[in-house]
């Protein structure tokens, strides 16, 4: 007799629903062979612990008796947590989209026991509204379809299914040079909202990676555009509603288009951008906002998100005692009641006012009022203690302590530079940490794993776990000079070119030897994060600048050709390959050589404090440091003087030895 399976899962998202009258099934060969045997469609839901409205379906319809008897008596039902799957949700987003929906969360997705789906959508309420169809109403449609209509099923789920595979063969002729960069600059710029930042309307997701590609085309073309765009979207995100004034950390989006009101659920990996972005615009602009918020948005994190071994958890939810945003928003009177006598200084800062900006409701807000004085600003931090002393005693949404490789490693990434930028070795320390247990704990016998939870390590590794552990390394291989990062990003890079590389270019988002996928895409588009395969061709033309090793600039370019050829409209979704693709034409090696590695140290912290995108530097005291396949390795000269030497395209500068000139040369250029 079937029943709900999801009690042996360790995913908080699946065992949310362990205790449904739905008998679910994890996503794995024994649901197909029962749906195969049964002759039963599939209905396979996917969402994540922190989604609000999968937790709206889940009590309006999963948790409903009715409902659920009907799911098991007509379907074989499988619950998905897309963060452990996100090759598999990608998969079933792409099928979405060609039925002409827009895709999200809770995904809902029918198919058969070949995994192919043939229709879908996302949440259905459990009452028609809003033009939506009732659940109910959608599970008897597809079962009597299913049962009665078998070949059409079976031809739209070919038509979806020979769709996916023309999107992956597809190619174009574009000429990637400095008028696509224009074009595309131009297309973020059209789109931009001048007003509020981000791009015009709502709802307004962040998307750092757009910002680091208007930052780079700044340093190149000085046009001042690119960087007001950048600090105007920051400043509103900085000062709007979907940054947590109290605790710190960032919300995933906001609905409305002034970054006021957050789908109040707090994600790892915007959190990880967030300080990267604010790493490099702090560097341009030295504003000490910036560094507060790095500072802020970290203390959050250690506090709320950090495992006891070091790593990171996923994610905080939406809701608390099953309202959205309960513990993030306050009430007038609240406030008068524990800030007394500051409330008037407090109000005209955060804009608080009597009628709520919010449901009636206060979310806390500082618009225009982000940079303002130190002695305003100490007061502000006290006031915020206060303030978050009380919150502390409400009842705490819900954390995914999932613990993901991808996320992490963009958090050790961003981390990493930060310790360098502030000289703050307790950033490095939570950095290391990090590495360590992905390192210890999550790699078994050579496989790196994608999701830790409950001391359990689940799916194998996906390009975005390999990409950005792969970036991590190279970063704290430059900040610490310890050579074992190095040898782990070499050891992780030839695993990638051997598992996931297809032969025309392009890496797989899945292993070559993954098999309960109907279709192993190579990504080209970013989505909540940079691109994988964008990131992994900075990754080979950083790992060849190190080492001189002609396999990972071949591969390299192979990826770029393949890259530019995949290239359609996807203006808007490109720029962190064309990040890349800036690094790798224009990569310049910075080599820090002296035998007393405290002044090299301070040499490369200097140096460091200079917004400069497409450098690798290398500190060495012992000339062993670099392989002897360096293409430069006889003519460096370890002595008691630390001297610099600039290398790009095959020629290396004079050493130097005063630091202003180093600057001077590398921004000549």
């Amino acid at each position: 007799m079937s029943k709900n399976l999801l009690y042996k899962e360790t995913s908080p998202y699946l065992l949310q629903h362990q205790n449904n009258p739905v008998h679910w099934h994890p996503w794995g060969d024994a649901a197909f062979k029962k749906a195969e045997k049964e002759d039963k469609p599939i209905l396979l839901s996917i969402g994540y612990a922190a989604c609000h409205w999968c937790h709206v379906m889940a009590h309006e319809s999963f948790e409903d008796k009715k409902t659920a008897e009907m799911m098991n008596e007509k379907f074989i039902n499988i619950k998905l947590d897309r963060e452990e799957r996100p090759d598999l949700d990608h998969i079933y987003q792409t099928a979405l989209s060609l039925l002409g929906q827009q895709g999200g969360w809770p995904l809902t997705i029918f198919m058969d026991s070949t995994k192919r789906p043939f229709w879908g959508g996302t949440y259905f309420p459990n009452k028609p509204r809003h033009g939506m169809p009732a659940f109910q109403d959608v599970l008897e449609a597809i079962s009597k379809s299913f049962n009665n209509q078998r070949s059409d099923i079976n031809k739209n789920k070919n038509i979806i299914f020979d769709s996916m595979q023309k999107i992956q063969q597809q190619k174009y002729s574009n000429q990637i040079d400095d008028s696509f960069y224009d074009k595309v600059t131009e297309s973020y710029i059209e789109n931009s909202d001048p007003i509020n930042g981000g791009f015009k309307g709502a709802p307004k997701f962040p998307q750092f990676f757009i910002y680091e590609f208007l930052l780079k085309e700044f340093t190149k073309s000085k046009n001042q555009d690119y960087l007001n765009i950048t600090i105007k979207t920051l400043d509103q995100i900085c000062s709007g509603g979907i940054y947590d004034h109290i605790g710190g950390g960032l919300s995933r989006y906001t609905v409305d288009d002034k970054w006021l009101v957050p789908h109040f659920e707090k994600m790892l990996y915007d959190n990880a951008q967030f300080i990267s972005i604010l790493n490099n615009l702090w560097l341009i602009t030295k504003n000490n906002s910036y560094k507060t918020k790095i500072y802020e948005t970290v203390d959050w994190l250690k506090r709320d998100m950090q495992d006891k071994y070091g790593a990171f958890y996923s994610s905080f939810d939406a809701d608390s005692e099953g309202v959205e945003g309960k513990f993030y928003v306050w009430t007038y009177s609240e406030l008068e009641r524990i800030l007394k006598d500051d409330f008037d200084f407090f109000a005209k800062y955060f804009e608080i006012k009597k009628d709520g900006n919010w449901e009636s409701k206060i979310i806390l807000s500082r618009y225009d009022k982000l940079h303002i004085s130190d002695d305003d600003s100490e007061k502000i931090k006290k006031l915020v203690i206060l303030l978050f002393n009380n919150r502390e005693k409400r009842v705490k949404p819900a954390c995914d302590y999932k613990i993901l490789c991808d996320w992490n490693s963009l958090l050790i990434d961003s981390l990493a530079k930060s310790s360098v930028l502030f000289q703050e070795k307790s950033f490095l320390d939570v950095a290391v940490n990090s590495f360590d247990f992905i390192q210890s704990k999550m790699i078994v016998n050579g496989i790196l794993f994608h999701s830790h939870c409950s001391g359990v390590n689940k799916h194998s590794a996906m390009l975005e776990d390999y990409a950005y552990i792969i970036k991590a390394s190279l970063t704290l291989f430059e900040v610490t000079n310890d050579k074992k990062y190095l040898d782990f990003s070499l050891k992780t890079a030839k695993n990638v070119m051997s598992y996931f590389s297809d032969d025309n270019g392009m890496f797989f988002t899945s292993s070559t030897n993954q098999d309960d996928i109907i279709i192993n895409n190579k990504p080209i588009t970013d989505n909540v994060m940079p691109n994988a395969n964008a990131v992994m061709i900075e990754n080979l033309t950083r790992l060849f600048t190190i080492t001189s090793n002609l396999n990972f600039i071949n591969e390299a370019e192979k990826n770029i050709k393949e890259y530019s050829s995949r290239i359609n409209n996807e203006l808007l979704g490109i720029c962190s390959f064309l990040n890349s693709l800036d690094f790798y034409n224009n990569t310049k090696t910075i080599i820090i050589a002296g035998k007393d590695n405290k002044k090299n140290r301070k040499l490369f912290n200097y140096v460091n404090q200079e917004y400069l995108p497409n450098i690798v530097i290398l500190t060495i005291d012992n000339i062993n440091q670099l392989t002897t396949e360096f293409e430069f390795y006889k003519n460096i000269k370890i002595g008691d003087d630390t001297l610099a030497y600039i290398c790009q395209n095959n020629t290396c500068s004079l050493p130097i030895s005063d630091r202003n000139d180093i600057i001077k040369v590398l921004k000549d250029d």
